[in-house]
């Protein structure tokens, strides 16, 4: 067994509400340091931040989120939740799929509630109607993924429909799939460390 770790897991912020309430109600019992979401924008900075984290033993709470990952992952550097990315975390690949192929763009609270800071400076939409116009190329509607433990940002939600023209949906998603996949996590790290 390896020593003492400061750490268990490496998380997204964009998980820290939700992981810090699965920690509360005792469904996942685990160390965190979180990682601002903003850097999911600039995946090099990624990298080299979470490889000054990365110690011996812990997991990644974590997409594919730089180019990497996977490769640390398959070489057995890291232990990383199972999911594509933030949104497959939480919804498990059947939904997350489903819903991406009827055309929606996922939204979760944290980057909702900076949803003019993302789309205006870290995306480059400045201008309202090439944003609509990008936006409805690519995406019918937004999806808004209601985790249940911050309440649902009515107001930005309709800043953000009205500033890209398109509709929004409120999706119910309870934390059994994220708690899941930390579990299974740590399991494998566990597992790794005998």
């Amino acid at each position: 067994m390896s020593g003492r770790r400061d750490i268990d897991g490496i998380a997204c912020s964009i998980f820290r509400k939700e992981i810090e309430h699965l920690i509360e109600a005792g469904t996942v019992s685990a160390s965190f340091t979180f990682v601002d979401s903003d850097l999911h924008m600039y995946p090099q900075e990624l990298e080299r931040v979470l490889a000054e984290l990365i110690e011996p033993g812990c997991f990644l709470c974590y997409g594919q989120c730089h180019t990497r990952m996977k490769e640390q992952q398959d070489r057995g550097i890291i232990t990383r939740v199972s999911g594509l990315n933030c949104c497959e975390i939480l919804l498990g690949r059947a939904d997350y799929r489903r819903l991406r192929a009827e055309g929606a763009f996922f939204l979760l609270p944290e980057w909702t509630m900076k949803w003019e800071h993302i789309f205006k400076e870290l995306l480059g939409f400045s201008n309202r109607t090439l944003a609509a116009q990008f936006m409805n190329e690519m995406h019918k509607k937004f999806i808004y993924l209601d985790t249940g433990v911050a309440a649902v940002p009515h107001e930005a939600l309709r800043d953000l429909a009205q500033y890209c023209s398109l509709p929004v949906e409120i999706l119910p998603v309870d934390l059994t799939h994220l708690a899941e996949q930390i579990n299974a996590a740590i399991k494998t790290r566990n597992a790794h460390d005998r």
